[in-house]
């Protein structure tokens, strides 16, 4: 990833990730999201069936108990073949508490991002990578 790209990916994770009244934790526009897990992580946004484009910053939302170092996110398609680690650096400000929903904005703008139908997030904590949880699938297009 170029450096202005990552410089707008951290300015576009600042946003969205910190903040009470625009807050990233919790249900957004009056969703009920469900982000209560145990043992893991539960990513409930994207839900699947929507469609993004190359470029386009998307909003995912998931849940975790897990305190492993951070999390990091991927997009992964062909049947989760291939992959492409859609930040720099993990998330480390999370809440963790196995009910909270934490809100980010990503970019889907990474080196080797491609047009797929059968797309997911993969979120997983760093130093327990068996613990990730997916998104719904969703297509992307260039």
């Amino acid at each position: 990833m170029k450096f202005s790209h990552a410089l707008i990916l951290a300015s576009s994770l600042a946003f969205f990730a910190c903040g009470d009244d625009e807050s990233s934790t919790g249900p957004s526009n009056n969703d009920t999201a469900d982000c209560s897990v145990t043992d893991g992580v539960k990513v409930v946004s994207p839900k699947g069936g929507e469609e993004f484009k190359v470029g386009e910053t998307i909003k995912v939302v998931f849940g975790s108990d897990m305190d492993f170092g951070g999390f990091g996110v991927e997009l992964r398609f062909d049947e989760g073949a291939k992959k492409v680690n859609l930040l720099e650096e993990s998330i480390d400000d999370a809440v963790i508490d196995g009910k909270t929903c934490n809100e980010y904005g990503i970019k889907l703008d990474a080196e080797g991002i491609v047009a797929a139908d059968d797309a997911y997030i993969y979120v997983y904590p760093y130093s327990k990578q068996a613990k990730a949880g997916k998104s719904g699938t969703f297509k992307v297009k260039e």
